[in-house]
């Protein structure tokens, strides 16, 4: 595991923290001194009393777009994450700023000697929104749903974060309706045994999707999910209003570490980020992204956070560096794209620093690794067809059978998708790179939702993506996006080889042996390119000045519970 003693044979109890070995901080800072100089129902800010003083509490007013999902079973992208994180609780927290895993509902935790047996120990006294206990049963009847395909007509998308505890198979093919290795020992024990060691396990449990779930979910799958009753620090105040607002408040019998100091939190709904930016400055967020191209302007404007992550008035621009990579993902059984020399050819292609200097203005940087820097085992030099090489791109489709005709067309059309919330400046200047070797390459803009729909069936050939840790370790990113049949790997990507290695990886207790193994799963993937790995970015977010302490860490969530109005 990530400890200082690198051995995860012995007992460990968390009276302690487990600590990550690296994580990087400042680059964003260093980048950006190298680079400077229709929402429906808003919620006036609470942040100052009209005499100008500060008031107790206040209104956080954060813009977001339309989630697909706030409620665990199905969180899946950074917008439902944001709003759950609040709402909800794990066994486990991974502190970014001291770089360690936590206690948090769990007080402690050990495991057997192979790493195969994880006992978590549940604080007691801590209550959901309805005032109900959390105990280890909430853990196991949340696990089990999303596992379970009957909770609704198929398991969750994000149940692959349980894929190594006994009996997931059975749950996931309908065979049974519980996780084998789930038991409750008494109501605040949770055990849980995998199907082999896995040392990172306690890093999974800290994620989202696997937060605890009162017995109250169990009446309408439907009603919850429209305004889930967690155990955090906020509360739903209300139902989610679709497409308009979601509203919370400070949850004030909240046991847990840290209570709330804000009132509440309004999560206010965009189509898109220039709309919700123009709210911004006219005084109407206390939270908004900033969008591509006025990064530094904003920086002039509002000032620099000292470390990235935590806005302060007149120091309000957030742009530290993220476990986070954007990528493209190619349909690999689409006709053309089968054929893994027309995706070495296409990454390629890409001139990746340009982008990085015209549209982002500095704060990203060019992806050579899925993996992103912060992650221990990443490697800028794996995906080696991410450089930018024209000529070897071409040499790539004339072998593929696609030469070049006399108007340097190959005759390779094919279609993106990319959300309709998102700007097309940065894929007009990926078809031009495409172009520029022959290939054609249409922008098809769509609603999220509908993207992920495309995706599960396999009816598209390119698709933007993003993909943010859930949990500091390579695993994570290698897992989910590339082994066979796993909800996340929208490229329907399979490779024996590949997941060989990654079962290898996931079941060594030896940390930097882990580490190796991770690394050779992730070249076997580079030169299949099932993925275009595109750019690392920085968190490009700006807070009012109307509060002090607001905070995004370097998975992208926010952490409001600290904030408080501005004096």
């Amino acid at each position: 595991m990530r400890c200082p003693h690198g051995d995860r044979r012995r007992e460990e109890k968390m009276g302690h923290s487990m600590d990550r070995r690296t994580f990087i901080k400042g680059g964003a800072a260093a980048m950006a001194a190298a680079g400077l100089g229709a929402c429906g129902q808003r919620s006036s800010s609470s942040g100052e009393s009209s005499s100008g003083e500060a008031a107790s509490g206040g209104t956080i007013n954060y813009a977001i777009t339309n989630p697909t999902s706030i409620d665990p079973f199905d969180i899946e992208e950074f917008n439902g994450a944001a709003v759950a994180s609040q709402l909800f609780d794990q066994l486990t927290v991974y502190d970014y700023d001291t770089e360690e895993l936590k206690p948090s509902v769990a007080e402690s935790w050990e495991s057997s000697d192979d790493a195969a047996t994880w006992t978590f120990h549940i604080k007691q006294g801590l209550k959901f929104h309805d005032g109900t206990d959390v105990t280890a049963k909430s853990f196991q009847y949340a696990w089990n749903r999303i596992c379970n395909p009957k909770t609704t007509t198929a398991p969750s998308v994000v149940s692959y974060h349980l894929a190594m505890v006994k009996g997931y198979d059975d749950v996931v093919n309908g065979n049974v309706e519980e996780l084998e290795g789930l038991s409750c020992p008494d109501d605040y024990t949770l055990k849980v045994e995998l199907t082999g060691p896995y040392a990172d396990f306690p890093f999974v449990v800290c994620c989202t999707p696997l937060s605890p779930i009162p017995d109250c979910a169990k009446d309408n799958f439907d009603t919850y999910s429209k305004a889930p009753v967690g155990n955090g620090p906020f509360q739903m105040d209300g139902t989610w209003n679709d497409g308009q607002y979601i509203n919370m408040k400070r949850y004030q019998d909240y046991a847990g570490n840290n209570p709330a100091k804000v009132d509440a939190v309004h999560f206010n709904i965009y189509k898109d980020t220039d709309t919700a930016f123009r709210e911004f400055e006219a005084g109407n967020l206390d939270l908004c992204d900033i969008p591509a191209g006025r990064v530094k302007e904003t920086v002039e404007k509002y000032g620099q956070s000292d470390d990235g992550y935590t806005g302060t008035p007149n120091k309000q621009t957030m742009v530290g560096e993220v476990l986070y990579t954007e990528y493209l993902a190619y349909n690999v059984n689409d006709p053309i794209l089968s054929d893994k020399r027309v995706r070495q050819a296409m990454s390629l292609a890409i001139n990746r620093q340009n982008l990085c200097d015209t549209l982002y203005e500095g704060f990203a940087q060019p992806a050579g690794d899925i993996v992103p820097p912060g992650i221990k085992g990443n490697d800028e030099t794996t995906w080696q067809y991410c450089a930018y090489d024209v000529d070897k791109a071409g040499k790539l489709l004339d072998e593929a059978g696609y030469p070049a005709g006399s108007d340097g067309m190959r005759g390779i059309d094919l279609t993106i998708m990319v959300s309709s919330s998102n700007k097309t400046n940065e894929f007009e200047v990926l078809q031009g790179d495409w172009k520029a070797v022959g290939i054609n390459v249409t922008i098809d803009q769509k609603e999220y939702a509908s993207m992920l729909d495309d995706y599960v069936a396999g009816t598209f050939q390119l698709g933007s993506r993003g993909w943010t840790a859930d949990y500091p370790i390579m695993d994570n990113f290698l897992q989910p996006l590339m082994y066979t049949g796993v909800g996340d790997n929208v490229s329907h990507y399979s490779s024996a080889e590949f997941d060989a290695k990654l079962d290898e990886a996931r079941k060594t207790v030896d940390e930097d042996k882990r580490v190796e193994l991770m690394h050779e799963a992730d070249a076997i993937a580079a030169e299949d390119m099932p993925i275009i790995p595109m750019l690392h970015k920085t968190l490009n977010k700006v807070t009012s000045n109307k509060f002090t302490g607001i905070k995004v860490d370097a998975a992208r969530l926010p952490e409001l519970r600290d904030a408080t109005p501005a004096q």
